[in-house]
């Protein structure tokens, strides 16, 4: 059997552990707590029958997202093993956190997820702000500094808005059934041009009435455009996400909801300023406009008589150009004839000796020229007869001679001439 020193056995036990619980949660409520001067926190997690020591590093501490206290019910999660000087099972602490705080954040991711899936999450129904509201309603605890640090920067930015407050518990179980009947009032009351929701911050259990889910789906569909103003700048609850603006705290919220008087009065001397500059130029412009016409201004008598000269000027120099014109036109003309007379004679013997040569051959080759030498030519209803074979007895003929022609008529035997 072997043999082991309180040292060693703790060590080996040690080991054991840790390699077979390297990470555990332990639920219980936190007994004593007690800080040493290195930072480190030890405290005990106790439930109705044991005890468990655990020791939190400084760092680990410092990192937790909320500060444990005596009496809180708490999950941590952490490392068992042996603390070996006492030689008692010890857990080494990461992270703690309230208990029940994963099964809320799981029905608030549930609550979110029917939201989107109504689409009252969708960035696109967000509606505008009043930018000068005269009345804003606003739903809050009356005896709270939220209320107060709303009022005062609204007095200082904008004194002439109204602020109709409607009291609610901000706080606790019943908070937000509270916070939507003020929602009503003040949706009742019609005045309201804009609603701010709005709470001094606080802790996540603090701002459980804002993750409801009816309080969220009412802010939603409220006719009215809503600031949500219930948390820190790293706090998102339901309402915020369903709000039509967000801001992180009371005063960031009246700031946003009404105008800053003197930034107003700026911009308002500012813009009479440039309208006063703007104006000047125009009026400057508009002078040097109608100096000019004055001075292109000129008497009619004066334009009628300068029409006139130009008129005059006009038909003065029209009638040298047609004058200039037409003499070209007669210098053309009379050159055109001087080459044309020579020409048209030259051509006229030229055309006269052709007719003559094309008579004279004419003539010579004309049937007619023979009749004056005693021939004749005979042609019979059928064309001139060039044959006797083509006449028969009895045709009646016709005669041409060189003074005339006369009628015949064919015989048999010798030729008869009869004379009709």
């Amino acid at each position: 059997m072997k043999k082991y020193t309180p040292s060693t056995l703790s060590h080996e036990l040690d080991a054991l552990i840790r390699s077979r619980y390297p990470s555990v949660l332990v639920e219980g409520e936190i007994g004593q707590i007690y800080a040493a001067a290195s930072g480190h926190r030890y405290l005990d997690l106790r439930d109705r029958n044991a005890t468990l020591k655990c020791i939190c590093w400084r760092d680990d501490w410092n990192n937790l997202r909320f500060t444990p206290k005596q009496g809180d019910k708490v999950i941590c999660r952490g490392r068992l093993g042996v603390y070996g000087q006492k030689g008692h099972h010890q857990l080494t602490v990461h992270v703690v956190t309230p208990s029940g705080e994963g099964d809320l954040a799981r029905k608030i991711a549930e609550i979110k997820q029917r939201l989107m899936a109504d689409g009252l999450l969708d960035p696109t129904r967000k509606r505008p702000l009043p930018r000068m509201p005269k009345f804003v309603g606003v739903a809050t605890s009356l005896a709270g500094a939220a209320l107060q640090d709303f009022l005062k920067v609204t007095a200082v930015r904008h004194p002439s808005a109204r602020i109709l407050v409607s009291g609610c518990t901000v706080q606790g179980n019943h908070a937000a059934g509270s916070v939507l009947q003020a929602l009503e009032l003040l949706i009742e009351d019609g005045r309201s041009e804009v609603l701010v929701i709005t709470r001094g911050g606080g802790s996540k259990e603090d701002l459980l009435a804002f993750q409801n889910e009816q309080l969220a789906r009412f802010v939603a569909r409220c006719p009215i455009p809503v600031v949500s103003a219930v948390g820190h700048q790293i706090d998102t609850t339901m309402c915020d996400l369903v709000a039509d603006a967000v801001e992180p705290t009371p005063s960031a919220a009246a700031a946003r909801v009404v105008p800053d008087d003197s930034n107003l009065r700026r911009q308002i001397d500012e813009a009479s300023m440039g309208l006063d500059r703007a104006m000047a130029v125009a009026i400057s412009a508009r002078r040097e406009r109608v100096r000019g016409l004055r001075n292109r201004l000129r008497h009619p008598g004066d334009r009628l008589a300068e029409v006139r000269r130009r008129r005059e000027t006009l038909l003065g120099r029209m009638q040298l150009a047609m004058n200039g014109h037409l003499q070209r036109r007669r210098v053309r003309v009379d050159a055109m004839k001087q080459r044309m007379l020579p020409a048209l004679k030259t051509r006229v013997t030229r055309s006269r000796g052709r007719l003559q040569a094309a008579s004279g051959r004419l003539e010579a080759l004309s049937p007619l020229a023979v009749l004056g030498r005693g021939y004749s030519i005979v042609m019979s209803e059928s064309g001139v007869v060039t044959s006797a074979d083509g006449v028969r007895s009895g045709d009646r003929l016709k005669i041409r001679v060189a003074d005339g022609e006369f009628d015949a008529v064919a015989g048999t035997g010798e030729p008869q001439l009869k004379m009709f």
